[in-house]
């Protein structure tokens, strides 16, 4: 399924629903204005940008009943931005919100101000939780981030203040030294969710699998790239350090992948895998650059249908 040019727009057709087998799949953000033209229509009048983006979260969640919140990293959030998103959701939409900056990538953690701000997170997404939109918090941890035993207690203090709360959390371990049966049973023992995610490939990065720690699954494709796959291997020294993703960074062109409909395939099938040990499972594509995870995210539903209808087909 190409991606639509911006002279030749026309809307792409929905894919079908199928939450009621559990799956919840869709894209890392829903505001970029590179899908305009490509995924919503072109831009013809001037309005406000927050009301640019409640139109496109509107138009987005005839297609996807997944989407991720990413402005929270940089900017703390608030409860009348979530009391805005809820008034404009469907019933049938989930959300992941990524915690601030101040929780997931400060070189010397602090406890209790994390605490204090994870009950702040805890407040703000209120509006969600109490719809029942809310799917969990992604504490996604820098790629460079090495595992210790001290940010590991941190990490399991810090989100343990929100399972307390009844609410789900995630850990996005990047680094290759959190691939070790130790973590993961921690977070299994202390009811925090693992997000199995695939980076462009560099010897240094945890690799993409199909753990389960809680009954809730989670999995993030970033694309393939390659190239800055090996510049990533070259620049990671543990420093903890990390660009502000925004666009045109060099972080933001490591996102720049379309996946083949061969490679879907592939990752269904690990998607399948997952789905048996989880009571449901959230599935985002990262790959946003010019609406790449709109096109990917449609491809991997209409190929979850297509399995779930042969399996039905087969089934005594």
């Amino acid at each position: 399924m190409p991606v639509n040019h911006p002279k030749a727009w026309k809307p792409i057709e929905p894919p079908p629903d199928i939450t009621p087998s559990g799956f919840y799949v869709g894209a890392a953000g829903y505001d970029f204005d590179d899908w305009a033209g490509r995924f919503y229509s072109p831009p013809r009048t001037r309005e406000p940008k927050a009301r640019t983006g409640l139109n496109r979260l509107a138009f987005y969640q005839t297609y996807f009943p997944f989407v991720e919140i990413h402005h929270t990293f940089d900017d703390e959030p608030q409860m009348s931005t979530f009391l805005d998103i809820e008034r404009h959701s469907a019933e049938s939409i989930r959300y992941a919100v990524r915690v601030h900056r101040q929780i997931s990538h400060v070189q010397k953690p602090d406890i209790k101000s994390a605490i204090d701000l994870m009950r702040r997170h805890i407040q703000a997404v209120s509006p969600l939780v109490e719809s029942g939109r809310f799917y969990t918090f992604l504490i996604q941890l820098d790629d460079r981030l090495l595992r210790s035993q001290k940010r590991l207690d941190y990490l399991v203090a810090v989100a343990s203040e929100a399972v307390r709360h009844r609410l789900d959390v995630h850990i996005e371990f990047r680094h290759i030294s959190w691939h070790h049966v130790y973590p993961i049973q921690v977070l299994k023992d202390n009811g925090i969710g693992i997000c199995n995610t695939e980076l462009p490939p560099a010897g240094s990065l945890f690799p993409l699998k199909a753990y389960a720690t809680t009954d809730k699954g989670y999995i993030r494709y970033n694309g393939l790239n390659h190239e800055n796959g090996r510049r990533r291997a070259h620049t990671a020294h543990g420093t903890g350090a990390e660009s502000n993703g925004s666009q045109g960074s060099p972080r933001s062109r490591d996102n720049d992948y379309l996946y083949s409909e061969g490679e879907i395939e592939k990752r269904v099938t690990g998607q399948v895998t997952l789905s048996k040990k989880v009571s449901s499972l959230a599935i985002a594509y990262a790959n946003c650059a010019r609406a790449q995870a709109v096109v990917n995210a449609i491809q991997n539903i209409r190929q979850l249908k297509q399995l779930s209808e042969f399996a039905s087909i087969r089934s005594p």
